[in-house]
């Protein structure tokens, strides 16, 4: 009788375990959260993973993802580009007339000019010491004294704010830059006489000359064009608004 019952015991307590072992376990439910920001107030969004475990043997891992809602006037983390300052400093501006903005990444107007938000008429190839076509439509060219050079600006070329980037953009840009002694206007004002829009798309670069009528340093006027951001002109006169002219 005794080994009957511990028979029957250890059948039961077999078929027990071959019962658990094949049914499927009860889900694990973990709740996630993350912190946002969202009109400047912090707001906490849910985030819920439900992880299935031990399934015949195996580990299945099933994820469900609550998506954090992003209002109209959000951007997506994907879609932003974050910039630093250099030298672990925080970036002071983005004032492409500024040489104080410590923020050579995206600002750096020189022969390697970065375009990442304002652009010059030329981008110079440093490995083959070409200049290439930006905002500008096709080669410049020199007249044949070599005074003047002449290049357009493309049809295609705008703001941000839809409105096309014009030759008058780019002669405002000179003479701001001479007016408020820019590194541009400083660097340059000896070998450019001036900066002129024929027409909306044409614009006429004219060299300082020597007591020969000749360019004072043709190269340097040739590299103005790689080295110079155009700025829009309307933007340019707010900012000269609200510093009263300063």
């Amino acid at each position: 009788m005794r080994k009957l019952t511990f028979t029957a015991l250890s059948f039961l307590i077999v078929a027990s375990l071959l019962l658990a072992g094949c049914a499927t376990p009860e889900p694990e439910t973990i709740v996630e959260t993350v912190v946002v920001e969202k009109e400047g107030e912090t707001v906490v969004e849910t985030v819920i993973e439900t992880v299935v475990v031990e399934v015949e043997g195996e580990t299945v891992v099933e994820t469900v993802e609550v998506e954090v809602p992003i209002s109209g006037t959000e951007i997506p983390r994907n879609e932003t580009l974050y910039s630093n300052g250099q030298q672990w400093g925080s970036i002071v501006c983005w004032n492409p007339y500024s040489s104080n903005c410590n923020n050579a990444m995206a600002i750096a107007a020189q022969d390697n000019a970065r375009v990442i938000m304002f652009e010059t008429p030329y981008l110079y190839n440093m490995l083959d010491g070409q200049d290439y076509p930006l905002l500008a439509d096709g080669d410049y060219a020199w007249n044949d004294e070599r005074t003047e050079i002449t290049f357009k600006i493309k049809p295609a070329a705008m703001w941000s704010d839809g409105t096309p980037v014009t030759a008058d953009d780019v002669a405002y840009t000179w003479d701001a830059s001479v007016l408020y002694e820019t590194n541009a206007g400083a660097n340059f004002k000896d070998y450019v006489e001036s900066i002129t829009a024929v027409d909306p798309q044409t614009v006429l670069v004219k060299a300082k000359l020597d007591a020969s009528g000749n360019a004072v340093n043709p190269l340097l006027v040739e590299s103005y064009l790689s080295r110079q951001y155009v700025i829009q002109k309307a933007w340019t006169e707010k900012l000269e608004a609200r510093a009263g002219g300063d």
